[in-house]
């Protein structure tokens, strides 16, 4: 017995077409990749964002007043950079963030005191990544990989900003890119997308290596005076500002503010990756580490008084820091053996690693062999920290 089966004509080219529906970038490049590696990676399979804090949720050294200079402000793990002739500042978390991604905080920067040199005021956020962070970039190998920085951005005044990618560990080496803010007073989102350097390597330690820098304002020709380079070449100081067109200096209404800061592998910006607090803090504490703040008795550490004028304190920090680290005090401190000993200076860290190190406290009226603790003097803003910064 014959059974014959009848299905409505189609065109074949529609069908054909159909095929070819658009389904977004990431999944065009998901459909040409040609290696299940290569297809992890566009997925972002794992952890994606190199960037620690790009939330700016930690903040353990608080908010600063007077800046006129450069250092750590704020925020962990960004780094400001600007001359004493670029006005005064505040720097810090703001609550100013762009709607409906998950922010909680961004970093701000607020004029409070307007002066500039036409000859040398610039203004810029630096993020650094040590050598063992930056292997996943591959570079000085052909192999080398692009890589995304995301970002928003609210600036008071509208304009071209500087985007400078360094690699630190061959400190002449960089690429530089021109971002333009289209709208004052309005959160922005940036994305820069840079090849891969296939010349310079980075070593495999724990200094710094990979490094990007966000130039808001650049005056004077120590780092506005150079010619603009958009390749993996020698990047000056007199580069590093080149398109930046904005004064943030001559006014106390100006501002600019980051949030949301994402470095990925890759020629795409995904969705930031919001990490859980506890995580994002231990990360942190691997470069700075400070003795919370607020209790005017808070106890952080025990010891021994080796003399009537000197008691030894031993600290284990919650994570192994880069680098044994540097400590740094202010406010008052006792030493307690059973009665209240005032502090009259601490010295630096001895017998430190990454893991521990010992401090001692210049006292007096100690009792030799007697242990004791380490408390602040009522004194809720006394700081105790530890540094391994880059």
């Amino acid at each position: 017995m014959t059974v014959r089966v009848n299905k409505d004509s189609f065109n074949l080219r529609e069908k054909l077409s159909e095929l070819a529906v658009k389904f977004g970038l990431k999944g065009s490049e998901l459909a040409r990749a040609e290696t299940v590696q290569e297809a992890r990676d566009l997925v972002s399979a794992g952890r994606k964002n190199l960037v620690k804090n790009g939330a700016m949720g930690i903040n353990q050294r608080g908010n600063a007043t007077g800046v006129t200079g450069t250092g750590y402000y704020g925020p962990d793990r960004f780094y400001t950079q600007m001359t004493g002739t670029s006005g005064t500042w505040s720097i810090g978390q703001s609550t100013d963030v762009p709607a409906g991604y998950g922010f909680q905080y961004s970093l701000e920067y607020d004029c409070t005191v307007a002066s500039f040199n036409t000859a040398n005021s610039y203004l810029m956020t630096i993020y650094r990544m040590e050598g063992y962070d930056s292997q996943v970039f591959n570079y000085g190998t052909p192999y080398a990989k692009d890589v995304t920085l995301s970002f928003w951005i609210k600036c008071s005044k509208k304009g071209n900003i500087s985007v400078n990618f360094e690699n630190e560990d061959n400190p002449d080496q960089g690429y530089q890119t021109k971002q333009t803010i289209h709208n004052s007073d309005t959160w922005e989102k940036k994305v820069v997308t840079i090849p891969g350097d296939t010349t310079k390597v980075f070593a495999w330690t724990s200094a710094k290596a990979m490094c990007f820098d966000i130039v808001y304002s650049a005056f004077g020709s120590f780092y506005a005076g150079g010619t603009p380079t958009a390749e993996w070449s020698a990047l000056n100081n007199n580069q590093r500002g080149t398109h930046c067109n904005i004064n943030l200096f001559d006014s106390t209404s100006n501002y600019v503010r980051i949030a949301g800061v994402q470095l990925e592998l890759g020629r795409t910006a995904t969705e930031f990756e919001h990490r859980s607090y506890g995580e994002e803090l231990a990360l942190c504490q691997r470069y700075y580490y400070e003795y919370p703040k607020g209790n005017t008795y808070n106890i952080i550490a025990n010891g021994l008084a080796n003399t009537s004028t000197n008691a030894l304190f031993h600290f284990q920090y919650p994570v192994p820091m880069r680098s044994a680290p540097v400590v740094a005090t202010s406010g008052n401190w006792h030493v307690i053996d059973g009665q209240s000993h005032n502090i009259s200076g601490f010295s630096a860290t001895t017998d430190a690693t990454e893991l521990t190190g010992r401090v001692d406290a210049t006292s007096s009226g100690l009792t030799q062999g007697r242990a004791c603790m380490l408390r602040n003097n009522n004194d809720a803003t006394a700081t105790f920290s530890f540094n391994a910064e880059l």
